[in-house]
């Protein structure tokens, strides 16, 4: 069976907490939740042909730009909707298997995406 497969190098994710803005009890795409949503769709468009629609295995490679402690999990989620904005696969819930690494510090910081259709473990 041919398994469709997109690599992507994209610039580091904003965390969770810098790509959503509140006022009040109003949620918002913020100002780095934009940025960073344009940036993958435009780092996706040679890339895909249409959103993939089947199930999903993410590898995530995320180069962090200093030596601040950071939580992948604070990281993931805006990635993850941002592929999901692009038109990369329908819906973030396909991904059924993930693995993110955390490498070493690269200037500037940036995160490489390997999504590949995961093979039918059920038949």
């Amino acid at each position: 069976m041919l398994m469709k497969t997109i690599k992507l190098t994209l610039p580091y994710p904003p965390t969770v907490n810098h790509y959503w803005g509140q006022l009040g009890s109003k949620k918002f795409l913020g100002k780095k939740g934009k940025e960073f949503r344009e940036a993958v769709f435009l780092c996706s468009l040679n890339a895909r042909k249409g959103a993939l629609n089947e199930r999903l295995h993410m590898e995530v490679y995320l180069y962090p730009p200093d030596n601040r402690k950071r939580d992948v999990d604070n990281i993931l989620k805006p990635l993850l909707d941002a592929l999901e904005h692009a038109n990369v696969y329908e819906n973030d819930s396909q991904i059924d298997k993930l693995c993110v690494t955390r490498m070493d510090v690269t200037k500037g910081g940036s995160c490489e995406v390997v999504i590949s259709q995961l093979e039918d473990v059920h038949g």
